[in-house]
């Protein structure tokens, strides 16, 4: 019977371990944790905030797609000209046609 007598693998389970013993040849861990106790990697901050801001982007094309624009190109560029549509902006039939400026 082997020491471990659990049939753990040895090194015993992950929550046991010592915090340098495992992981990379060079026994430090390849993502230390921030003061807060979190794990940020320098990648996943600014993914997210190109996300959201495609998300904020795409909410107000919709907003111009509701007023008879086209989705794609039309309301996202619309968005950068115009922002968001007034009561009297639109495409087509409304009272003033911004795809004709």
């Amino acid at each position: 019977m082997r020491a471990n007598d659990t049939e753990e693998p040895e090194g015993g389970r992950p929550w046991e371990r010592k915090a340098g013993g495992g992981g990379l040849p060079g026994g430090g861990d390849p993502h230390p944790p921030h003061g807060d106790g979190s794990w940020h990697t320098t990648r996943s901050v600014p993914s997210i905030v190109v996300v959201v801001l495609i998300v904020i982007w795409t909410v107000l094309a919709v907003q111009w797609k509701e007023k008879d624009c086209a989705l794609v190109p039309t309301s996202y560029l619309l968005v950068i000209t115009h922002g968001t549509p007034s009561v009297f902006e639109g495409c087509g039939d409304h009272a003033v046609d911004v795809t004709d400026d």
